[in-house]
């Protein structure tokens, strides 16, 4: 007996394959996060905090 050995109609068989939801190719380029920080260089004023000259001491007997 040749009877067609397809039990399941292939429409049926198709459909589980046609119904795959292709999904989109979920690759959402990121922008490249390089959020190029500015340098960071505080320039530091150079702290040379100018001493006051040390004036000789005037009011010091020594000097009279």
């Amino acid at each position: 007996m040749s009877s067609p050995h397809t039990p399941h109609t292939p429409h049926s068989f198709f459909s589980l394959f046609a119904h795959t939801p292709h999904p989109t190719p979920h690759t959402l380029h990121p922008t490249p996060h390089t959020p190029h920080p500015t340098p960071h260089t505080p320039h530091p004023t150079p702290y040379t905090p100018h001493p006051t000259p040390q004036f000789p001491n005037k009011l010091t007997p020594a000097s009279f």
